[in-house]
């Protein structure tokens, strides 16, 4: 199926490139935008380079470039300066500028649990996707890569996407658009260094092949080494030092008039010793029949020490390729974009953290994914807009997943689970733009989707002092049809004004229950369902000052049904299933002012209220709580964000420019726990960026975290084997279930950057 789909579009772009060209007529009366479809028009931005005010900034969220203050989305843009003066080396990285999205470490710093509107989830898919260049990345594992001086800009639409993104857009989508190569020969190099041992290297070129090309390239190689903050008591050695390594290629093309092409590759690696992280005492709801305390009450506490663990890895690489062809007809443009995506992992940890040999956890193998993108776009500027695609998705996930009790508490046994799940996913999608008037727009965007989930898992329990080794073998699939529709109402009562109001309909599909490290699935509770929601959004864009300001506001209001959430099977297991329901609401704000070409102001805001309506969670009960969770907040949703921004370009003698850049996030507390007792205290981060640039030299100073404020960044809950061990073998008088295990914080760092083009 890979191969038929692949040359079937291939075959059909080659066919139209090689019609003739002289019956394209481009009317002045069209605008370019509307003309270019997503992949392209990037090309004819950043080549062209005009003086552009605010409301010039473009967008691709609805698949067609448009005017960011037109779009009936909220959607923030981070730009490729905003990642050079901003100094973000990371994805994680964008909460910094980006009010409405909180990404919290999970599983230790290597992954994210990213929330947007309050729609966190630890379990399962995540409720975020995130894209490259329009390509689904299926891993919360690879959201961490390096940025690399390759990203035109990052567009984060919050909200559902699933009509336009689908694949667990959920709560929202994020896509990196990588930048196209240069019209001419450059090449730059960059060296740079900072506190605890970090030091980075990068060098990019691009250019055509030759003068008056009409293929062009872009190639780039990067390495970020970190030396680490905490000290592993067990060797000595950095707990928490990672490298990390990069790579990308593109090359471009314009054969005719009408068709172009982009190939695309992006390799990303990271080695790292472990994570700074450690289980923390319970301190209330003490359980006679375990004789201990089962649940944590109140603040967190900030570790910054007491961190021994057996040495262990975390490496994992990743390869996207994609190639993107668009064929322009006078009625249409067509647009093909084949991708696949390797990824793979070796993990191996302390699974109790700390300095006795308890139980070792880890996770190896490989992810591929193969996706084909077809699409027809109309010019635009027509009575009717319409967008018409065909997607395809193919994901095989083979992974070993081991906890395994090691040297004294060898008789407690272990757990290893050999998996290998599959998706393949078929869906036509669509937009309807209906200019009712000069004023209002109604548009209807759909995706109709037929996906197959299916699973084929061989758990073994090892022996233990509980009984002699099991083999469970698992062996299931699921079909899942979902229909989404979002409707979206745009009133422009001016040039500098967009009033918008939406509807939109989002499921989430669901999944299986392969591996757990405690008890035993039965039969019917390996699957669960998908979960779903319905938004409601208004929302306001003003563009002021002749496009020198951009205020944009909105309200919104989400009601999620069959939300999957833990609870506790009938024999013991700890599962996902179907039983809660959530209501979010709230108000996002963001304002970006620049008074001069020296000076630019932007502030944002995000308010989120998002409790759940129903959830019963049996494990309450059983360590002496209310199970009810009606009314408790979720996990990892804060209710306030703000983020603030001053930058400042100051001229001076000799032809240096001398660039400032301050940004600060301020996060409310968070709970930790579905019980809502352990909290996750608020934060609030400064960071400084400035910058001396003259011809072709470049020297930065940056200062992260600048006034090194040591704050929880992560924690869930967890059993602690040395716990469970210590029990087992009478050193501990009681049996605490579950525990926090917190994350150390990211303490303050700085160093310089010089970066040289020629």
């Amino acid at each position: 199926m890979h191969t038929k789909t692949s040359v079937l579009s291939l075959a059909i772009m080659a066919a139209l490139a090689m019609q003739p060209a002289h019956a394209q007529q481009a009317t002045t009366d069209t605008p370019a935008a509307a003309q270019t479809s997503a992949p392209d028009a990037q090309a004819a931005t950043e080549k062209s380079k005009p003086t552009q005010t605010l409301a010039a900034i473009t967008v691709t969220a609805t698949k067609r470039v448009e005017l960011m203050q037109n779009v009936p989305i909220a959607v923030n843009v981070v730009t490729a300066k905003d990642i050079q003066t901003a100094g973000l080396t990371s994805a994680s990285d964008l909460q910094m500028i980006v009010p409405g999205l909180n990404m919290v470490p999970f599983n230790g710093p290597g992954a994210a649990n990213t929330v947007i509107r309050g729609e966190s989830t630890t379990i399962g898919e995540p409720n975020v996707s995130f894209f490259v260049d329009g390509v689904y990345i299926p891993s919360r594992d690879e959201l961490n890569f390096l940025l690399a001086d390759n990203i035109a800009r990052v567009e984060v639409a919050e909200g559902p996407q699933f009509a336009l993104f689908g694949q667990n857009s959920f709560a929202g989508a994020i896509n990196f658009i990588t930048k196209q190569p240069s019209d001419h020969q450059e090449a730059s190099v960059l060296v740079g260094a900072g506190n605890y041992d970090s030091h980075k290297e990068q060098f990019i070129a691009s250019g055509p092949f030759s003068p008056g090309s009409k293929y062009h390239y872009r190639v780039g190689l990067s390495q970020d080494y970190f030396g680490g903050f905490y000290r592993n008591s067990v060797t000595g050695k950095k707990v928490d030092r990672d490298r990390k390594r990069g790579a990308f290629l593109t090359l471009t093309g314009t054969p005719t008039d009408r068709f172009n092409f982009r190939y695309n590759l992006i390799y990303d690696a990271t080695q790292q010793r472990g994570f700074a992280q450690r289980f923390v005492e319970n301190n209330g709801a003490f359980v006679p029949m375990f004789n201990d305390n089962q649940m944590f009450f109140g603040n967190l506490p900030t570790l910054t020490s007491g961190f021994g663990v057996t040495p262990g890895q975390y490496n994992h690489h990743s390869l996207l390729t994609s190639l993107t062809m668009n064929y322009s007809m006078d009625w249409a443009t067509l647009t093909s974009v084949t991708a696949y995506n390797h990824f793979d992992i070796n993990q191996l940890f302390d699974a109790d953290y700390s300095p006795a040999p308890v139980q070792m956890g880890g996770t190896t193998g490989p992810q591929n994914s193969y996706s084909e993108d077809l699409r027809l776009l109309s010019p635009g500027n027509q009575r009717f807009d319409w967008m018409l695609g065909f997607y395809y998705y193919h994901l095989s996930n083979g992974h070993n997943d081991t906890t395994e009790y090691v040297g004294p508490a060898v008789p407690l046994g272990g757990l290893i689970s050999d998996n290998n799940e599959g998706t393949r996913s078929a869906a036509l999608y669509g937009t309807l733009t209906w200019h009712i008037a000069p004023q209002w727009d109604l548009m209807l965007a759909v995706r109709k989707t037929d996906e197959k989930k299916s699973v084929a898992a061989v758990t073994t329990t090892l022996a233990s002092v509980k009984g002699p080794q099991t083999v469970t073998p698992f062996d299931a699939s699921q079909k899942f049809t979902p229909f989404t529709p979002g409707l979206y109402l745009t009133y422009k009562p001016s040039k500098t004004a967009t009033v918008y109001a939406s509807v939109v309909k989002a499921i989430k599909v669901g999944g299986f229950n392969t591996f757990t490290t405690n008890g035993a699935i039965a039969p019917n509770e390996r699957a669960y369902k998908s979960e779903r929601s319905l938004n409601y959004e208004l929302g306001t864009k003003l563009s002021l000052l002749d496009g020198n300001m951009l205020l944009d506001m909105d309200v919104y209001r989400i009601n999620w049904h069959d939300q999957i959430v833990r609870t506790i099977g009938s024999l013991g297991a700890i599962l996902n299933t179907n039983a809660g329901a959530t209501v979010s609401k709230g108000v996002e704000a963001n304002l970006q002012y620049a008074p001069s070409q020296r000076w630019q102001f932007r502030a944002g805001l995000a308010y989120n209220h998002s409790n759940y309506q129903k959830y019963l969670f049996p494990i309450a009960s059983i360590i002496g709580m209310d199970p009810d969770l009606a009314g408790v907040p979720l996990q990892y949703a804060p209710r306030w964000i703000y983020t603030a921004s001053v930058i400042h370009s100051q001229p001076l003698a000799n032809g240096w420019l001398w660039t400032t850049r301050l940004d600060g996030r301020y996060r409310s507390s968070m709970v930790a726990v579905q019980t809502g007792s352990a909290i996750i205290p608020s934060t609030t981060v400064f960071n400084l960026n400035s910058s001396l640039e003259m011809g072709r030299v470049q020297v930065s100073l940056w200062v992260d975290n600048l006034l090194n404020k040591k704050s929880v960044p992560s924690a869930l809950f967890a059993g602690d084997p040395a716990t469970t061990f210590d029990f087992a073998t009478h050193q501990r008088p009681g049996l605490s279930l579950f525990q926090p295990l917190v994350l150390a914080p990211v303490l303050r760092t700085y160093g310089i950057d010089v970066r040289y083009r020629f």
